[in-house]
């Protein structure tokens, strides 16, 4: 839309002249609101942004002040604006800091196994590092069938070899995997 048309519309109503930008620029707002807030906002908080966006753009807008024939530039300025405020106010919401003075805050205990958590800890790290050095396919084969509980067919699909072929390289790559563990003095 450009500015003529939109001081056109806002002429004939205001609220005309905002229907049309708000359903012409709706998915390109919500994509710029949705890519910036996916990861810490909920649906009714991006909606809401949504809408907090157009409202600026009806109450700021000035065609008279405008630089460029688009508009688009200005909504999308305001929407990525917005966005990154209620990403801000969103993010710093989920960190709220006790003080270590204070007496109200329970006492926490310390795990009870926390060496055989640690074990268990270095056990998957030299599995998983083992595992992948034996390289491409046989890393994905083992993940995928031990890790997963994939079958072979699925397996196949997805490395691009035949069921056959992947039982073949699955039982030579378990051969290997446990010459590298005893290797490393670790027994499963």
């Amino acid at each position: 839309m450009t500015h003529e048309e939109y001081k056109k519309a806002s002429d004939r109503s205001k609220e005309e002249a905002q229907r049309i930008i708000f359903n012409e620029y709706f998915k390109y707002v919500y994509t710029i609101v949705f890519s910036r807030l996916r990861s810490c906002a909920s649906r009714e908080d991006i909606e809401e942004c949504v809408g907090d966006i157009f409202a600026d753009v009806y109450i700021h807008y000035d065609s008279s002040k405008a630089v460029g024939d688009d508009i688009s530039g200005f909504i999308g300025t305001v929407a990525r604006n917005k966005a990154a405020d209620m990403y801000r106010k969103l993010t710093r919401k989920r960190f709220t800091f006790v003080s270590v003075d204070d007496e109200d805050v329970p006492e926490q205990e310390s795990p009870e196994n926390t060496e055989a958590d640690y074990e268990k800890k270095e056990l998957r790290t030299s599995l998983m590092n083992c595992i992948s050095l034996l390289g491409e396919p046989d890393s994905t084969i083992i993940m995928q069938k031990y890790f997963f509980m994939r079958s072979s067919q699925e397996i196949a699909d997805k490395v691009s070899l035949t069921p056959e072929a992947v039982r073949m390289r699955c039982s030579r790559a378990l051969k290997k995997l446990r010459e590298k563990l005893t290797a490393m003095n670790i027994s499963l």
